[in-house]
């Protein structure tokens, strides 16, 4: 028994929030033998052994204290040891060695016959209010169940391991076989420190052909703080059913266990008690009626919440996921339920007050789970009441392959991130009715999801896509929305009318997001836009119809600030949402300063500004033809000029659109400073002077002296020179000699 502690510490990690149980401390140095002369049982088969277990327990119970530890175990050796019901106590384990069997008496002489009268039977393994107990070993029991069965609706029945209100419980290594009720019932007021490790649990299936067994649970569970490690449960009914009105169920693992006929891991029907923090991880389902089915009703209904099924492997499970709070319907009728059966509930239900024994679903995730499902059942069933709506269930990187996917009836927050739901073609992913769901990648996929459902009577539903595909069959099961998509695409395979009170929330991105309708298009509605990744001013599709375009272009709701928004539909068979930048302020403060042959020009930087435009005119006015685009910096020097010509700028900043022009700046160019020659030519009695166009601006002085007299300061400018670049000066030898040069402004 020194090995207890050690097989908890490779699940300790699993759950953060949840605590391995607390071991049972039994004085295995105290080991009473029942074969013993003492208490003389014998292992016949035939001998009836109940006197002599019960004395080995009572004896064991009696045990002095060995290293700090109380009472004894007590040991059923090799054989068939026939008994009937046995009274655990304190401090005792009951230990079933390999190859031992320890069998219920048989059914007519099992203590409490006739078994339809109304004083129940006593279980087989009892105990209530009991700590530090434990059923271990390598052996088995056998319940010898089979005639039980047929009357599983009005017989009183045994079950095999009953504990009521004891903490400290370790059931561990045997093996329970064909129970007449279930193989163990472990529930009370919050006891808790329970393990299951390594045991199997076995009955014929309810469904079986030859010998069908009926409610013979794995485990009926309803306490706190408990491990099931390493167990295969291969039963008629629930493999585990956790829930009831006797006691809260919280803080659960359950890891690394086999379940193969039977009804799943189960929740309720009773669930008043309430059921939380509980993991189901590292399981496999092989052939199980159910995965996972949570189920109740108004009047055994209660809080369910914070629950993970985490690294679960289904094959041919019919029903993968179960959540509904219908139970009094029956399987038969969830079997055919569909939104439009779901409305028809919804409209002739009676609405009550929600009330402790409502039940609350809320707070579930399912991840890195594979399901296979071959028959025609919905494989994922969800289905809460109108007036209290299954919430925020999670199925995270799930794989579900059937010929029928899912129902979703009454329930908010049904998300599904990177997960695959495989239907035969023509079928439906997801069919729902007053529903709320979301589908979302973590990158664009071509996965598609096949949308069906119905909205009536006021209820409605909404649908959110993130990096998906889908597709719609009823238009009406769209209604009002809100429809949600960000880089996905939504199509609808007939016409759609967005009526005045549609609510599309877009997020338009580098990827594609729109609406494709298979048919005519009525707009309407209202457009709220989010800003996604790469998102600018542009034009993106965010509709497309194959058929008529009618109604009005829908009202803009939220929009990302600092652009313009206009609908464009002049493209056949495209609604285009064009997105601009609003104009930006014209540059201020634009000056204009004149060097040799070039004009520098500077101004201020705007705001938002990608860049500027610069134009020039020789008119204070206009008209200015653009010079140079697409200027970053807030200077420029334009060589391109002719001197002693008066120019005239001004600037604009580009943000999408253009904006006003700045206040004009003028300047004139000034010729080169450098000294240049005159050209002279003489004709007639004409002198012809030129200069370079570099030194347009430069002033022609002349003066006359006698020859012999040189130069004086007598220099006089001649009229209207500086603007141009030649003249012509009339020679009179009378006058003397003539002299000339050009004189820099």
């Amino acid at each position: 028994m020194k090995h207890f502690a050690a097989t908890l510490l490779m699940v300790a990690a699993l759950q953060s929030a949840w605590a391995a149980p607390t071991l049972p401390n039994i004085n295995t140095n105290n080991v009473i033998t029942i074969t013993n002369a003492a208490y003389g049982a014998v292992g016949n088969g035939v001998f009836t052994n109940t006197t002599a277990i019960s004395n080995a327990i009572t004896a064991a119970s009696l045990g002095g204290n060995t290293n700090g530890l109380l009472g004894g175990m007590v040991r059923i050796p090799l054989g068939i040891f026939l008994c009937g019901p046995l009274l655990l106590k304190n401090n005792v384990g009951l230990q079933i060695d390999g190859g031992a069997v320890l069998r219920l008496l048989p059914y007519g002489s099992y203590p409490g016959a006739p078994y339809t009268n109304a004083a129940a039977v006593s279980d087989f393994i009892y105990g209530a209010s009991l700590t530090n107990i434990a059923v271990t070993g390598s052996g088995s029991i056998d319940g010898q169940g089979s005639p039980w069965w047929p009357g599983y609706k009005t017989n009183e029945r045994p079950v095999i391991i009953y504990f009521s209100s004891c903490s400290r419980v370790l059931l561990q290594g045997f093996t329970s076989s064909n129970p007449p009720a279930p193989h163990i019932a472990i529930k009370g007021n919050n006891a808790g420190n329970v393990t299951f490790q390594g045991i199997t649990l076995k009955a014929p299936s309810s469904s079986d052909p030859t010998n069908p067994s009926h409610n013979t649970d794995g485990v009926d569970f309803a306490e706190t703080n408990a491990l099931f490690q390493d167990c295969v449960i291969d039963t008629g009914d629930d493999n585990i059913a956790f829930g009831s009105s006797a006691g809260l169920v919280k803080d659960v693992l359950v890891t690394n266990c086999t379940f193969l006929a039977g009804h799943g891991v189960s929740i309720g029907s009773y669930t008043s008690s309430g059921v939380s923090n509980l993991t189901v991880a590292n399981c496999t389902f092989d052939g199980t009626d159910n995965g996972v089915r949570l189920k109740s009703q108004r009047d055994r209904g209660g809080l369910i919440q914070n629950l993970n099924y985490n690294n679960l492997m289904m094959t041919n499970v019919d029903w993968p996921f179960l959540i509904y709070s219908y139970y009094e319907f029956g399987l038969g009728t969830i079997t055919i339920a569909n939104p439009a059966y779901a409305a028809n509930v919804a409209a002739t239900d009676t609405v009550t007050s929600v009330t402790s024994t409502t039940p609350i679903w809320r707070n579930i995730t399912f991840s890195n789970i594979t399901a296979y499902a071959n028959n025609s059942r919905p494989a994922l069933m969800i289905w809460g009441l109108p007036q209290m709506n299954v919430s925020n269930v999670l199925f995270k990187n799930v794989t579900l392959s059937a010929n029928r996917i899912g129902e979703i009836f009454n329930a908010r927050g049904i998300q599904f991130i990177d997960s695959r739901l495989n239907s035969p073609s023509g079928t439906n992913s997801l069919e729902f009715f007053n529903a709320s769901i979301i589908i979302s990648n973590s990158a664009p996929t071509n996965t598609l999801f096949t949308f069906n459902g119905l909205t009536t009577n006021g209820y409605g539903n909404t649908l959110s896509l993130y990096n998906a595909l889908g597709t719609l069959k009823n238009t009406n099961a769209f209604d009002d929305g809100p429809l949600t998509l960000a880089a996905s695409t939504f199509t609808v395979s007939n016409n759609l009318n967005l009526s005045p009170a549609t609510v599309l929330n877009l997020t338009l991105s580098t990827n594609p997001t729109k609406v494709a309708v298979a048919g005519n298009l009525v707009l309407g509605g209202t457009n709220n836009i989010s800003a996604g990744v790469g998102f600018t001013n542009g034009a993106y599709t965010v509709m497309t119809y194959t058929g008529a375009l009618s109604g009005s272009a829908p009202t803009l709701g939220l929009v990302p600030a600092g652009y313009n928004y206009a609908f464009d539909t002049n493209t056949a068979g495209q609604v285009k949402l064009v997105v601009t930048l609003p104009a930006p302020s014209a540059p201020t403060n634009l000056v204009a300063s004149a060097s040799n042959l070039l004009l520098n020009l500077k101004w201020n930087s705007v705001s938002g500004a990608a860049s500027y435009n610069l134009k020039r005119g020789n008119t204070n006015g206009g008209p200015y033809p653009t010079i140079f685009s697409g200027l970053t910096a807030t200077n420029y020097a334009d060589a391109n000029v002719t001197n002693a010509v008066n120019y005239f700028y001004v600037v604009t900043a580009m943000a999408g659109l253009e904006s006003t022009n700045s206040t004009p700046a003028n300047a004139i160019p000034l010729p080169s400073n450098q000294p240049t020659n005159l050209t002279a030519q003489v004709a007639g009695n004409l002198l012809q002077l030129s200069w370079p166009q570099t030194h347009l601006g430069w002033r022609l002085q002349i003066q006359t002296n006698n020859l012999s007299s040189g130069l004086s300061t007598n220099w006089v400018t001649v009229a209207n020179s500086a603007n141009f670049m030649s003249t012509n000066i009339f020679i009179n030898p009378a006058n003397g000699a003539v002299f000339l040069r050009l004189v820099y402004p």
